[in-house]
C-alpha cells in the first residue's frame, strides 16, 4: 500500500511555481494564473481571470483563446446558466508535470457539478489570496504532521485498481482548499446548490469526514475555521445556520483525573490480557466496569455539550451565481 508523505522541505511558492511555466514561454501574468489554477481547481472562468488582474474582457478572452490554441485547455459549458461564458479546464499533462503535480486529478475530465464546485472553491482562494494555502495533498499532510496530528485522524480514502492488488491511500479526497498556520486552519466547503435538504446532507457528510481531524486540532489548542462558499445569498444563509450549531468552546482539555486514568488503564489491561487481579482494588470486574462506563459517559457528555469548530463564515461567489434565465 502506498501513502502520501509529508514534504521534508518548505513547498515552493506560487512565484517559484510560476517561474517554471515562464520557462515554457508563458508571460509572467499568464504563468502565475496557470500555476494558481492547476494547484487549486484545474478550472476557471474568464471573468475570474479578469477580476484577478483588473484587465478588460477582450484581454481575458485572448488569454483563454491562447490556452485553447496551445492545446493545454478545453472549454466546458457552464451548468444551469444561459450565458456565453464557458468553463476553461486546464488538462495538459505536460503542464502539470512541469509544476511537479503530474498526477493531480484536477486535469481529468469531471462531472459538471464537480467542475462548478472547484470554480466555487477557487473563487474563495482568489478572494483571500493572503491566506497560507496548502494546495497539494503532501502540503496538507505535512501541515498536520507539524501540528502532531496522527495520520489516522486525517480524512482519507483507499483506492484499488480493478486489475491490481495494490492500493493507494489518499488524504483530503474532497480536493477542497485548506489554509493553515501555527494557530488556525481554515477549511473551505463549496456547495453548488439545489434542494436545501441535499445541501444539508452534503455538508454534514463532509463534516463527518473531517470530525476527527477537527477534534484533534482543538485538543491541541489549534483553532478551526470553516468557510462555506455558495452561489446565492439564500444558500449562504442556510449554511451559516448549520455552521453556527457547530461553533462553540472545545471540550475541556483535562477531563480525566489521575485516579480516573488509572482505573481506565486497569480495565483496558484486564480486557486485553484477561488478568482481573488489578481490578480487585475497585471492587472486582463488574464494579470496575461500571465505574469505567460512568467515566466514559461523563467525557462524552462534555464533548456533546461543546462545539466542533471555533469560527465560521460564508462567501457568495457572485460571478458564478445561477442565471435568472436558466432553464
Amino acid at each position: 500500500m502506498t501513502t502520501a508523505t509529508a514534504t521534508a522541505s518548505p513547498p515552493p511558492t506560487l512565484a517559484e511555481r510560476a517561474a517554471v511555466l515562464r520557462g515554457l514561454g508563458w508571460p509572467e501574468r499568464e504563468a502565475e494564473w496557470l500555476a494558481l489554477v492547476c494547484l487549486h481547481s484545474g478550472v476557471f472562468t474568464s471573468s475570474q481571470y479578469q477580476a484577478r488582474y483588473g484587465i478588460s474582457q477582450p484581454v481575458a478572452s485572448r488569454f483563454v483563446t491562447a490556452a485553447l490554441d496551445a492545446g493545454i485547455a478545453r472549454e466546458e459549458p457552464m451548468p444551469d446558466r444561459r450565458t456565453p461564458e464557458q468553463i476553461c479546464h486546464i488538462h495538459s499533462r505536460a503542464l502539470y508535470r512541469t509544476l511537479g503535480i503530474e498526477n493531480n486529478r484536477h486535469r481529468r475530465r469531471s462531472s459538471p457539478d464537480l467542475l462548478l464546485r472547484r470554480l466555487l472553491s477557487l473563487d474563495y482562494v482568489l478572494e483571500r489570496s493572503d491566506l497560507p494555502w496548502l494546495p497539494t495533498e503532501p502540503e496538507k499532510v505535512a501541515h498536520f504532521q507539524r501540528l502532531e496530528v496522527p495520520l489516522t485522524d486525517l480524512p482519507q480514502r483507499v483506492y484499488r485498481g480493478p486489475f491490481s492488488t495494490r492500493s493507494t491511500r489518499r488524504y483530503f479526497a474532497f480536493k477542497l482548499p485548506v489554509a493553515g498556520n501555527d494557530t488556525t486552519t481554515t477549511f473551505v466547503y463549496a456547495d453548488t446548490g439545489g434542494r436545501l435538504r441535499l445541501q444539508r446532507e452534503r455538508i454534514r457528510a463532509w463534516a463527518d469526514a473531517h470530525g476527527r481531524l477537527w477534534q484533534a486540532l482543538r485538543d491541541r489548542g489549534h483553532a478551526v475555521h470553516i468557510v462555506a462558499v455558495t452561489r446565492t445569498a439564500a444558500d449562504a444563509a442556510a449554511h451559516a445556520a448549520i455552521l453556527e450549531t457547530w461553533r462553540g468552546p472545545p471540550a475541556p482539555a483535562a477531563s480525566l483525573s489521575a485516579a480516573d486514568r488509572q482505573l481506565l488503564d486497569a480495565v483496558e489491561s484486564a480486557n486485553s490480557n484477561g488478568d482481573l487481579s488489578r481490578l480487585d482494588r475497585y471492587g472486582g470486574w463488574l464494579e470496575a466496569g461500571k465505574a469505567a462506563l460512568r467515566i466514559r459517559q461523563r467525557r462524552q457528555d462534555a464533548r456533546d455539550s461543546s462545539g466542533s469548530i471555533d469560527a465560521c463564515s460564508t462567501h457568495v461567489a457572485e460571478r458564478l451565481a445561477p442565471d435568472v434565465l436558466a432553464l
